[in-house]
């Protein structure tokens, strides 16, 4: 039995973002064929056989690549090579019983369509990382999370962006971690990974934030360095660009406390576990 193939039933408004902002084409059938077309160039004997063969999936990487061929392609094969390459962060991600640590803190959750432009915003909260806490499965937790806001077309097309409170946060968690678990985490969120990444604010940074861009400026692309923002202890700029009603009064908003949106967020993410082995 054939796979059913993608149609487009999202919001005219959401169609012309997508055309506009992304390339992508306003007829089905040519969005079909740009999906066939990417899908008939993956070098299955090189990077082994694709994760998902489903339009959907591979709609993915064209989004985030505005339908340029060539860079999608690049990704897609990225992807696939990160997978097979950092099996001790997708043996984690495959498996999310073993993060189940880093989900009990809460550490990041998401509030979808709190983007002013239709962007999910991600809350992350440095501080709650523990000690000794495995980078790998901070990592794995990311990309579990990533995965799954991925699922949502409109993030496809409108993008994240993350808010990060560094309050609290203790440096020497990264200090500590290898230049190449460095090079390999900033690998998958900017090669491999089919995001959208709009814009990354920092709040309560101070001294940590010179520390932190020392570690990972050698790793970033020019790009991403210019979408970072420094707030240090004032949610006033940010809000040209977030609802500040659905964020928590933790991140200058009016809406539900942080502890709500987590167990909201953490509900959606129990998917990635089976009832047997979390419950």
């Amino acid at each position: 039995m054939s796979e059913k193939r993608y149609e487009f039933t999202l919001s005219p408004e959401l169609l012309e973002k997508a055309v506009t902002e992304l390339n992508e084409p306003r007829d089905n059938t040519e969005r079909l064929k740009a999906i066939d077309e990417l899908k008939a160039n993956y070098k299955e004997s090189k990077y082994g056989p694709l994760l998902s063969t489903e339009d959907g999936f591979l709609l993915r990487f064209l989004r985030a690549k505005k339908f340029n061929q060539k860079k999608a392609l690049t990704a897609l094969h990225n992807y696939h090579e990160a997978r097979q390459n950092n099996k001790e962060i997708f043996d984690k991600v495959n498996n999310p019983i073993l993060l189940k640590e880093v989900w009990d803190c809460g550490i990041m959750v998401a509030v979808e369509g709190a983007g002013l432009d239709g962007s999910c915003v991600v809350l992350e909260r440095a501080g709650l990382i523990k000690k000794g806490m495995d980078i790998y499965a901070l990592t794995a937790y990311g990309v579990l999370t990533m995965e799954k806001l991925l699922e949502n077309e409109q993030h496809q097309i409108c993008g994240l962006q993350t808010m990060e409170d560094l309050e609290n946060f203790n440096i020497s968690i990264i200090t500590k971690v290898s230049p190449i678990a460095l090079a390999k985490m900033n690998s998958i969120w900017q090669d491999a990974m089919p995001l959208r990444i709009k814009a990354m604010h920092m709040f309560h940074e101070g001294t940590i934030m010179d520390i932190l861009m020392t570690l990972f400026k050698p790793f970033l692309k020019e790009k991403l360095v210019k979408r970072i923002h420094m707030h240090g202890n004032s949610f006033e700029k940010v809000q040209n660009m977030v609802d500040t009603t659905k964020l928590p009064p933790c991140f200058g908003g009016t809406g539900p406390s942080i502890d709500t949106i987590a167990s909201e967020w953490n509900e959606k993410m129990k998917m990635a576990w089976s009832e047997d082995t979390y419950l």
